[in-house]
């Protein structure tokens, strides 16, 4: 059903890669692999691939991203990641203004190429997956939705959100930490989740200071700073505005509701 082009200076890798995963379980059913340049624009108008992989630097002087803006030409529905062994967001902008959608860290982890794939044949592609089971893990609790449908700069700014929280956070330290624009990150994170980072972050937080509420018996003000607010007024009006209810109602409705042998339910 899908075509996959592989495109690596280097032949085991693009070995490595047509038998890292089960590629036909995502209906990817035909792949070819170049190992030039020239090589994989010949291929790439012939084949028409629906996905590319192309390592960041090829090694015959050119660069994956000045394939992808060729490969975007030739192959315009083609949706194109970079894989590299550089951990430098430099290639990574590039790569993205040339028209990549994502990028992989060499050596590829199977969790992540299968996530990218995923997210692709839904999103990109507008396909479908095979049905699994999915744990409560693997969705986000705010978007309701599974990580593996999300692009990976948006799964690092969630993933940092859920680390950082409690502190100061902004779009703007995130970006500084990726080396990246916050307007560039910005405008991901709302194309993946529909929110704005400010909107999400606030959302986490209320999400986080109603389980303290309803399981601790904490002040509200102190939950309140524990969740990343220093002006209780603002934590008062983002949680009712949110959750219809103030939070000293909410804690006094769960208590009243409470069983009365401690908790413990027949």
């Amino acid at each position: 059903m899908y075509r996959l082009l592989i495109v690596d200076d280097e032949k085991d890798i693009c070995e490595n890669l047509k038998y890292l995963i089960d590629w036909e379980r995502y209906g990817i059913d035909c792949i070819m692999t170049a190992n030039t340049f020239e090589s994989a624009i010949d291929i790439a108008v012939d084949f028409q691939p629906h996905m590319a992989l192309v390592d960041i630097s090829l090694n015959d002087g050119h660069w994956g991203y000045e394939l992808v803006e060729h490969l975007r030409s030739v192959c315009r529905g083609t949706v194109i990641c970079m894989i590299s062994g550089y951990d430098d967001f430099s290639f990574v902008q590039r790569s993205m203004k040339a028209g990549a959608k994502d990028y992989l860290l060499k050596p590829v982890d199977v969790g992540e190429l299968c996530a990218y794939i995923e997210h692709t044949i839904v999103n990109d592609l507008h396909g479908t997956l095979p049905e699994k089971d999915v744990s409560p893990e693997e969705i986000d609790p705010v978007l309701c939705l599974e990580y593996s449908k999300l692009s990976k700069i948006t799964n690092k700014i969630i993933l940092i959100v859920k680390s950082s929280y409690r502190s100061s956070l902004s779009l703007t330290s995130i970006a500084e930490m990726f080396h990246m624009s916050s307007k560039y990150i910005g405008r991901i994170f709302l194309k993946d989740t529909g929110l704005k980072f400010s909107e999400y972050l606030m959302v986490y937080r209320m999400l986080m200071a109603r389980n303290l509420i309803v399981s601790t018996k904490e002040k509200i003000s102190v939950i309140a700073a524990s969740v990343g607010y220093s002006q209780i007024n603002n934590f008062y009006v983002h949680f009712k505005n949110y959750f219809n209810v103030s939070p000293s109602s909410l804690r006094n409705y769960s208590s009243s509701v409470e069983p009365a042998d401690g908790g413990q339910t027949p």
